[in-house]
Parts: structure tokens; C-alpha cells; sequence
């Protein structure tokens, strides 16, 4: 359509007392909606939109990729007398670099020994933990099991690991005839 019919028409419209601007508009273009933006616009908007929201998702679950959720908790092997308390401290190391990780307030870390009921203990925001636990009255390598995060309810799901405790006895050795 040529500029002077475009500029007739907009004429006459103001002219008529039942035509409006947008009325004339509408009939021009034919892809108007109730809030006065083109339809191709508002498909534009939300094709950007929902680009946006995938590259995000990408992006996580690339950083997930990257920082997989390997053993980390991490703890150092124990040696103890037998029926002795033994100190075991774990700290949870994070995967995430500290922009995306969440701190929960507390975290269950369970604590079990061949045997025995398991023991457990709050860490902080930390991660780092000490519980004390009663080593076993025979001499020997026992396995400790430990979990952080038993019920998920902190959010870093339950993770698991494992180390030994070294009950070693200790004998006096002869003493030397001179």
C-alpha cells in the first residue's frame, strides 16, 4: 500500500466520527492483540525468554557435570587403645564453588562402627564435624562408616564414605638382661 493511501485512510479516520486510530490500524496490519503490541513482538519476547531459561538450565547442569558429587567427605584414618574414646573429625568438602553452593545452618553427620548403634553429630555451616565414639575392646582394623545428610533434608543429599579405625594394643616388651 502507497504512503498517500496509508496517509487517506488515516485521514478519513480521524474525519469519521466511528473510526478510531487503532480501528484503522487493525485493519491495516491485521495482527494486533487486546494490549496494542503485534503478535510477531510478543512471540519474540517469548522465544527470548524461554532461551534464556534454557541456557540456564544448561549452564547447571554443566557446573553439575564439571563438579560431580564424588566422595566428599573426607576424614583421617584413627588409631586408638582398645576401649578407649576415640575423636573422629570429618569435614564435608564441597563440589560447587562457593557462588552456587547452598550453606544449610546444620548437617547430620551418622557415625557407625561394626557392631555398634551409630552415632550422630550437627556440623555447621563449616562442614566440619568431631564425634566422639568408643573404639571396640579387641585389637584390630574396623571400618567406620559415615554419612552426612542421612534424610536429605539439608539439601546436599545423603553422601556417603568410609575409613578405618586402627585398634592397636600396645605390650611391653621384655625388659633386656644386662
Amino acid at each position: 500500500m502507497s504512503r498517500r493511501k496509508k496517509k487517506k485512510r488515516l485521514e478519513e479516520a480521524l474525519t469519521a466520527p466511528s473510526g478510531t486510530v487503532e480501528e484503522v490500524a487493525e485493519t491495516e496490519t491485521g495482527e494486533k492483540t487486546s494490549s496494542g503490541r503485534p503478535l510477531r513482538s510478543r512471540l519474540a519476547m517469548l522465544a527470548v525468554v524461554l532461551g534464556v531459561q534454557l541456557g540456564m538450565l544448561g549452564f547447571f547442569y554443566a557446573m553439575a557435570v564439571v563438579y560431580s558429587a564424588e566422595d566428599r567427605i573426607h576424614t583421617s584414618r584413627s588409631r586408638s587403645l582398645p576401649n578407649k574414646t576415640v575423636l573422629v573429625t570429618t569435614r564435608i568438602l564441597y563440589g560447587l564453588p562457593a557462588l552456587l553452593r547452598s550453606d544449610p545452618e546444620k548437617i547430620v553427620i551418622r557415625l557407625g562402627l561394626e557392631g555398634k548403634t551409630p552415632v550422630e553429630a550437627d556440623a555447621g555451616p563449616s562442614g566440619e564435624a568431631t564425634i566422639a565414639l568408643a573404639a571396640p575392646g579387641i585389637p584390630g582394623t574396623y571400618r567406620l562408616e559415615l554419612e552426612a545428610d542421612p534424610d536429605g533434608s539439608a539439601g546436599i543429599g545423603p553422601l556417603r564414605s568410609s575409613t578405618t579405625l586402627d585398634v592397636i594394643s600396645i605390650t611391653r616388651a621384655p625388659a633386656r638382661q644386662p
